[in-house]
């Protein structure tokens, strides 16, 4: 499995969408700065701002998050469990 990236799925995501940072971060009643820090690897959003994020891109959770090639809803990543 490749490295999991946060900000390069939201990029794609939203570069698929020709959406822009000020239109999810109106969307989501937050600043474009604060997505300018998801995109820029700073910060994470919380849970709700992630599960708000997938319904507007129409992306799912495991996607957005890298785990899109996952079978079976199984996470095995050893990086992340051991």
């Amino acid at each position: 499995m490749e490295s999991l990236k946060f900000s390069e799925k939201l990029r794609e995501a939203m570069t698929a969408r020709n959406i822009t940072q000020k239109q999810l971060a109106d969307h989501l009643g937050t600043t474009q700065q604060t997505v300018s820090r998801w995109l820029n690897s700073v910060n994470e959003p919380d849970l709700t701002s992630l599960l708000k994020i997938c319904l507007f891109l129409g992306e799912t959770p495991n996607s957005i998050l890298g785990y899109d090639d996952i079978s079976d809803n199984v996470i095995s990543d050893s990086r992340y469990f051991k």
